[in-house]
């Protein structure tokens, strides 16, 4: 054991070595205490044209699903442009060549509560970051300064650099325990620390930032308490939450209350910088239209999931004479609200299914469902369903299903469902379809991929 474990030291060492063959720093002396050495072996050119390609096809992605530029965020974008004009005009402090980038900026029509940056100046706000956090123009500012704070550091450049060193330590110490095993040791050991130093960097030159162009630093303490709160209304809300460590090794991101506490203590760096700026009074009206942290259970529609069903005896599984008395099954979908209104919204589903106990056909099935639904408030929505399946474990068998349901619950936790309808199976490559009607009811049990 002590044997393996040197090795593994060993090899962690060689990853350190490796990422600081070619150390420098990207940033201009700063207030903050940001001084790391960084790989950035990689030419910015290269940094920049994948950057440059992951922001197009993210702005190509959601024009097309019309989620820029439409009336529901356009003054949440123009505000938020207004915010980030004002930025722009300090990253000189921070970076030599960062006036002459290409910054651009976006408010995303979707629920999520995220922001993200692709490098070379290119930062993406998700509609539901600022909604769901009822942030204000000096929180949001932390956010968007936070952002350009990572492409400031080069953050993508220092990435793509690392990507190799740890791919050939990652070989190296698979041969000295297992694939498996060399995959979380560099996940849990190497990127996920890294990461989290990442984004430390990225608050702190983010406040320091947002200090010099004029905005209350103290609103980045603020902001991460509303982070913790809505955290902690996503874990009552969302069971495999409630199972999994709040633990910061798990993370790529440090616990907001860890974060809070950092820009707490590197508020006194740029108190004077804030003293000596514009101070900027936000407008009047609020950004969001919520006066506090939510949940909004129209986003929860809008997300990659993961459901499963259990659906014990009913009338018509007993007439049909089976000894199948309990079905379950799992989805793994998407969802999209493509139709919202402040009483509900239309819900499209769509992904792959899995069922057992068919009270119709015996075995295991696996295929493609869609589903068309509209959700009426919090805790009710009417759906139609189609389900087009094959067995598992036999070729010949097919099976397919249209039905209509209602569910009752909350879609992000758990819900009631009844669903009834005609199926059709068939047993066999020249045999007929047999048609017969199925009533389902039981609870499915929802986790939220994001």
């Amino acid at each position: 054991m002590q044997l393996l474990l040197g090795r593994v030291c060993r090899l962690l060492s060689q990853v350190a070595m490796a990422l600081s063959a070619i150390a420098c720093t990207s940033t201009l002396p700063t207030a903050v205490e940001v001084d790391r050495p960084q790989n950035l072996a990689l030419p910015q050119s290269v940094a920049d044209v994948v950057s440059h390609a992951f922001h197009a096809l993210d702005r190509q992605k959601y024009a097309a699903q019309g989620l820029l530029d439409n009336p529901a965020v356009h003054d949440l974008d123009h505000r938020t442009r207004l915010l980030f004009a004002r930025l722009r005009q300090h990253v000189i402090h921070l970076h030599p060549d960062a006036d002459n980038w290409p910054w651009e900026i976006h408010v995303v029509d979707r629920g999520v509560v995220n922001a993200y940056a692709s490098g070379a100046g290119k930062v993406m706000v998700y509609r539901g970051l600022i909604e769901h956090l009822a942030l204000s123009e000096d929180e949001l500012a932390f956010i968007v300064a936070h952002e350009m704070a990572h492409n400031l550091r080069l953050h993508m450049r220092e990435n793509l650099s690392n990507w190799l060193p740890i791919q050939l330590v990652g070989v190296g110490l698979s041969q000295a325990v297992s694939p498996w095993g060399s995959a979380m040791v560099m996940d849990y050991g190497v990127a996920k620390p890294l990461s989290r130093t990442q984004e430390v960097e990225a608050d702190r030159i983010g406040l320091e930032l947002m200090s010099r162009a004029g905005f209350d630093p103290d609103a980045a303490q603020r902001t991460f308490e509303k982070f913790l709160a809505h955290e902690m209304l996503e874990r009552q809300a969302l069971a495999y939450k409630r199972i999994l460590p709040r633990s910061t090794y798990l993370q790529t991101h440090p616990l907001s209350e860890e974060r809070q506490a950092d820009v707490a203590q590197q508020a006194r760096h740029v108190t004077a910088l804030y003293a000596q700026s514009n101070a900027y009074l936000g407008s009047d009206p609020p950004l969001s239209v919520n006066p506090q942290v939510n949940i909004d259970y129209l986003d929860g529609y809008e997300k990659l999931y993961l459901v499963g069903r259990i659906a014990p005896a009913t009338v018509l599984t007993r007439m049909l004479h089976t000894d199948k008395d309990v079905s379950y099954g799992l989805d793994l979908g998407y969802g999209w609200m493509p139709h919202r209104t402040t009483q509900g919204g239309l819900n499209l589903h769509a992904g792959l299914s899995f069922f057992h106990g068919d009270p119709q056909v015996p075995g295991n099935f696996g295929g493609l469902f869609t589903e068309v639904g509209w959700v009426f408030g919090g805790h009710w929505q009417t759906y139609t369903r189609l389900v087009a399946a094959n067995a598992l474990n036999e070729t010949a068998l097919h099976k397919q299903k249209l039905a209509a349901g209602l569910r009752w619950g909350d879609y992000n936790s758990g819900h009631v469902y009844l669903e009834a309808g005609p199926a059709r199976a068939r047993f066999g490559p020249d045999l007929d379809w047999k048609n017969t009607q199925q009533l389902e009811l039981g609870y499915a049990f929802s986790f939220g991929l994001f």
